[in-house]
């Protein structure tokens, strides 16, 4: 039996109901979107001052504590001596032919094999 107008009404009332209901939830939405936009609007200026800011301070403690911390440990290894020891070889294979696993490292700052390289000979 061919479809008729009459058996297609109802599937189009029932997809118009759904767009009717589609409709007011969305405007159901947006009106509690702008009631609560107007209730923020006298605190959002100053929330977004604060925060701004609170950002702009907190990059400049980070970049304070980087720098601090990488002088810190500039001045560690600048006590390392293995460049000026007598027994340092400035060979990639081995830098140190008595301490190979320690040299030029933090554990090689108290090195009891330690000689300066400027030695005068008597």
């Amino acid at each position: 039996m061919p479809r008729t107008c009459s058996t297609l009404e109802p599937q189009a009332s029932v997809a118009n109901r759904r767009l009717t209901v589609m409709d007011q939830l969305l405007q159901i939405l947006l009106w509690v979107l702008l009631t609560l936009t107007e209730w923020i609007r006298p605190i959002l200026v100053p929330l977004c001052f604060v925060v701004a800011w609170s950002l702009v301070a907190l990059t400049v403690w980070q970049l304070v504590a980087v720098t601090r911390d990488g002088m810190k440990r500039a001045q560690v290894m600048h006590q390392i001596p293995c460049a000026e020891c007598r027994y340092f070889t400035n060979n990639h294979l081995l830098k140190c032919p008595l301490h190979p696993k320690t040299a030029l490292s933090e554990a090689a700052i108290d090195c009891t094999d330690y000689e300066t390289n400027n030695l005068i000979n008597l």
